[in-house]
């Protein structure tokens, strides 16, 4: 027998690591227990470690109510009975024995809410049977010795206790109750029975404790919405069980997480959201939500028909173009061309919108003499020749733009160019100092020469007239031929050049001013298709 017992403690003790704790998501418990019915009655007690120590099994189950209450159905079976001999020193066994069953139904009363360790009282209404074990109390060799009787009745169990959750999986329990009896037979000893005459009436009760692991099963869920959190698509937010425990906020048959707009109800074909004027645009996405249009124009219409949804159309119906928000083009001069086409939108006009007073086909605006009808940017060309008569010099000769209308002249030949040149004149300051632009004037001849190799250069230095005619000879001679040398290192061919000094012969301008010295202090380079020596005339001033 113990070890039937102990192997359905250690089958509990495993299947319980299966299961949950008893609590508002676990909310049925199963428990088994063992322990001891005590004795309280007419002819004595056993109770608190009296003999003869009779066992008990029980088994309950529990049902979670809310935070303070548990409603348990239990029972129990067993022995319960009294051993006096050891009291009465009697050599006879004075003492009855009973098989017991009870039933009751009642609730926990917990002290501590939704703690690891709950202390609980428990009360309720239970049913008892006795059924004796010994025998008759008048059988033959029994008299004087006190036999229980069988019996049936009600109860009041009242009891403390507490549970004790050891892992999430499986906890402890304990529980005392005393019971009330209705009843007052089962011990023998009651009012007229043959050995307790003086029995008093209701005083047979009991006392039963037991020790035990407690069960706990039932659905986990967390969100209170009646669909297992195992099965619960959404298992911290209360939904309803055709969506998985998911909530459907606007019950439009899209649950909230998969619902684009899940406070406005709507159609699954747009997640959830709705589309008020059925033209496939959502109403949040639809700048016109209460009249059907078109995708492309956010939901609205196009009334006239311009590519511009009547939510920016300011003309809505007229059609127009988008620079001007779906309006017509203006024509703001009234001259019959809109404003894009017209290149005078501000001034009326006929020729692309411009003003053109003479008819000459050049607008007012780009037209010199707008007054007057012209070929020549508006202007007359009594030539013809592309010069307009008020900048044609010769207005009634044809010429060319380059001679101002006049006719173009021959162009001189290579001999005519070379015989013609003359460089600049080089003045020197005093003695042979040359001045600041010489080595300019130097370059720009040589770079002539290059074009005209086959030309000769013809060097002539003067002088002013103060000082010794020899001096002035000598000192304009030097000058040439400084102006010589300087040449040859530009490039210049030696062979190419002569030099000549003249004293201050051929002046050009008047000796008797310091202007006109200055100025006779020179050299000239002059070109010829030939060597030529020039002549001086010896004239003074």
């Amino acid at each position: 027998m113990n070890k039937r017992i102990l192997f359905c403690l250690v089958f509990v003790l495993g299947f319980s690591l299966m299961l949950t704790a008893q609590t508002e998501d676990s909310k049925w418990g199963f428990m088994v227990s063992g322990g001891k019915m005590e004795y309280n009655g007419d002819i004595g007690s056993n109770m608190i470690f009296g003999t003869p120590f009779q066992g008990h099994v029980g088994a309950r189950l529990s049902r979670y109510l809310s935070p303070s209450f548990d409603l348990v159905l239990a029972g129990s079976s067993g022995r319960h009975g009294i051993d006096l001999t050891a009291e009465s020193g009697n050599t006879e066994v004075d003492q009855f024995l009973s098989d017991v069953f009870q039933l009751n139904l009642g609730a926990h009363y917990k002290l501590l809410k939704g703690k690891k360790f709950t202390p609980f009282l428990s009360g309720g209404l239970g049913f008892i049977s006795y059924s004796d074990v010994l025998g008759e109390p008048d059988s033959p060799g029994m008299v004087g010795q006190p036999r229980g009787e069988d019996e049936s009745n009600l109860q009041i169990p009242l009891g403390l206790g507490f549970k004790y959750n050891i892992t999430d999986k499986f906890g402890l329990f304990w529980h005392s109750q005393y019971g009330l009896n209705f009843g007052d037979n089962y011990d023998g000893a009651y009012p007229g029975s043959l050995n307790f005459p003086n029995a008093e009436d209701g005083n047979d009760n009991f006392l039963l404790h037991e020790l035990g692991l407690g069960l706990y099963f039932g659905k986990k869920d967390r969100d209170k919405d009646g669909v297992a959190d195992d099965k619960d698509e959404c298992p911290d937010t209360p939904g309803l069980k055709e969506y998985a425990g998911c909530p459907d906020t606007d019950m439009d048959g899209v649950i909230d997480k998969e619902d684009d707009c899940p406070d406005v109800a709507g159609l699954a074909q747009f997640n959830g959201c709705p589309d008020t004027d059925g033209d496939g645009v959502i109403d949040k996405m639809d700048s016109c939500p209460e009249v059907a249009g078109e995708e492309r124009y956010a939901g609205c219409p196009d009334t006239d028909g311009d590519g511009i949804g009547d939510n920016v159309d300011e003309c809505p119906e007229e059609s127009g173009v988008s620079k001007y928000n779906g309006c017509p083009i203006p024509d703001s001069d009234g001259d019959g061309f809109n404003d894009d086409d017209d290149e005078c939108p501000s001034t009326p006009g006929d020729l692309r919108g411009c003003p053109d007073s003479d008819g000459d086909g050049v607008q007012d605006r780009n037209d010199d003499c707008p007054e007057v009808a012209g070929t020549v940017k508006g202007c007359p060309d009594g030539d013809g020749d592309g010069v307009a008569d008020k900048d044609d010099k010769c207005p009634k000769e044809a010429g060319v733009p380059e001679m101002d209308g006049c006719p173009k002249v021959r162009k001189p030949t290579r001999s005519e160019i070379i015989n013609r040149y003359c460089a600049p004149t080089i003045n020197f300051s005093s003695g042979s100092r040359a001045p600041a632009e010489y080595d300019g004037i130097v370059e720009s001849i040589a770079a002539w020469h290059k074009s005209y190799p086959e030309s000769f250069l013809n060097i002539s230095g003067y002088t002013d007239s103060q000082g010794a005619e020899s001096a002035n000879l000598s000192l304009s001679k030097r000058r040439a031929k400084r102006v010589y040398e300087s040449l040859i290192r530009a490039g210049v061919p030696a062979e190419q050049m002569t030099y000549e000094g003249y004293g201050e012969t051929n002046p050009i301008a008047d000796n008797a001013t310091k202007e006109g010295r200055e100025m006779n202090r020179r050299v000239q380079v002059c070109a010829s298709t030939t060597k030529r020596i020039i002549e001086t005339t010896n004239t003074k001033r």
